[in-house]
């Protein structure tokens, strides 16, 4: 399960890489709402201090029981050239954020709560 603080650090890692100044930059999110086999596709521009909220509230405002969110691209542009931040897309879904409360691995066996290093009860 991917969160926030992985893409933040997945940007650092291509900022740094591109020899960039985070701040000088405009960055657009491209992100998909999944609807089973319909999806929509969206875009944010933000600053670079207000990415974290941007990223948030994409993610709280979309994401539901029934649906994915997918941040497929993060890019700038420098010298009129476009770069994507991102090495991969991170999809967030609730249903794995649930199989790893109640203590599940994919294939449906049970594990440990990392957490608290027990079994979920149900």
């Amino acid at each position: 399960m991917y969160t926030i603080s992985n893409m933040l650090e997945d940007i650092r890692r291509k900022t740094t890489a591109n020899n960039m100044i985070e701040t000088y930059f405009v960055y657009r999110l491209i992100y998909f709402v999944n609807f089973g086999s319909k999806s929509e596709k969206h875009y944010v521009d933000t600053q670079y201090d207000g990415l974290r909220s941007a990223l948030e509230s994409i993610i709280r405002e979309n994401l539901t029981t029934t649906n994915t969110v997918v941040i497929a691209a993060i890019t700038v542009k420098k010298n009129r050239e476009i770069v994507s931040l991102l090495s991969k897309a991170y999809k967030f879904s609730l249903e794995e954020y649930f199989r790893q409360l109640a203590g599940k691995s994919k294939n449906g066996s049970r594990k440990g709560n990392i957490t608290y290093r027990r079994y979920a009860v149900r």
